[in-house]
């Protein structure tokens, strides 16, 4: 098992991954704007409902400090038939999403 590691500068890119990895997605966000990361959509038939945390900067600053991040890891548990795409939508409590996240995934065995 090994971690395949993502984040904002993958946006649109195509991830390649094996059946035992585990997909990391780890991107910025500024708790006190109200907005938060959450999964739109992702392939339930080859990967695991993903673990979320919301992780402080590594020097211990406040949690709404730049550095703060969304950390987002899911499980690969099978291949994919076709490309799948994962998708993680930046929001508030109303309204449309801010900003969109989305890669394409190729998972072999």
């Amino acid at each position: 098992m090994s971690e395949v590691r993502v984040d904002h500068t993958d946006d649109g890119k195509n991830i390649t991954l094996h059946v035992g990895d585990v997909l990391v997605v780890t991107l910025p966000v500024n708790m006190l704007t109200g907005l938060h990361w959450e999964v739109a959509s992702y392939d339930q038939s080859s990967l695991n409902r993903p673990e979320a945390v919301v992780e402080p900067p590594e020097s211990g600053g406040a949690m709404g400090a730049g550095g703060t991040v969304a950390v987002f890891r899911f499980p690969v548990t099978a291949t994919a038939t076709a490309p799948a795409q994962l998708v993680l939508e930046l929001r508030g409590d109303k309204g449309p999403a801010e900003q969109t996240y989305r890669i394409t995934l190729d998972i072999k065995e």
